[in-house]
């Protein structure tokens, strides 16, 4: 059985939907939500735990209600991803892009070729610094689709999850969002080129149709859980 963010209407016991969700980040990033912090809370820290026994795989996890700014998110970054330095840009020597391409051996063990992002209470970004937001995600999908369809130094995943509440649903379903679509800043198109994706690869879950707890939620439509 799959992860099913679409219209099948499948629903998991709670015993088996780690699995299915990180055979769903193989071909996507998440955006999972709940008015209820206990409940995006608690999935996290099951997800957490699950991730950290799979094999070659890195978590990153991320405060959100400490992230504001670019300072926010590179000052926690540089306590998970293994860089000298984060500087305070999206682009650029050492900036946040740079951060999200670093791969680095650790002597002793096997050499990484996961790495999932826990981002909890993204959304406080996204009322704090919306544009910025936007440049930051997309950053984040870009260098993810990069290091699977133009890297040369094998199969590297990248994928973020993103928890939040309803505002965050609402902007990951909002037409020309950086969730659905590339909002390079010089109009190039770069990341479409480097990656050969038309749009991100991004699916989007309430916490409760995923845990299959409550059953569906007014508003919860199960022709629209998908959006990639």
């Amino acid at each position: 059985m799959h992860l099913s963010l679409s219209s099948s209407g499948l629903t998991f016991e709670p015993c088996t939907w780690q699995p299915q969700v990180l055979q769903k980040l193989e071909s996507h990033h998440l955006v999972v939500w709940s008015p209820e912090t206990r409940a995006r809370t608690h999935l996290a820290a099951s997800l957490q735990a699950y991730l950290s026994t799979q094999p070659a795989t890195e978590v990153c996890v991320l405060h959100g209600r400490a992230i504001f700014d670019l300072e926010g998110l590179c000052a926690q970054l540089e306590g998970q991803i293994i860089v000298d330095g984060i500087a305070r840009t999206i682009d650029g020597s050492g900036g946040l892009v740079s951060a999200l391409r670093s791969r680095v051996s650790v002597p002793g063990r096997a050499l990484t070729r996961q790495r999932v992002i826990l981002w909890h209470d993204a959304d406080v970004f996204l009322r704090a610094r919306p544009t910025l937001f936007s440049r930051v995600a997309e950053a984040i999908f870009g260098v993810s689709g990069e290091f699977e369809f133009a890297g040369e130094a094998g199969l590297f995943l990248q994928r973020c999850v993103f928890l939040g509440s309803g505002s965050l649903e609402q902007a990951a379903r909002a037409p020309g969002s950086a969730f659905r679509a590339w909002h390079d800043a010089d109009g190039s198109g770069f990341w479409s080129l480097v990656t050969g994706l038309g749009q991100p690869p991004v699916s989007v879950c309430s916490v409760e149709r995923l845990l299959g707890d409550l059953g569906q939620r007014p508003g919860d439509d199960q022709s629209r859980e998908a959006l990639a």
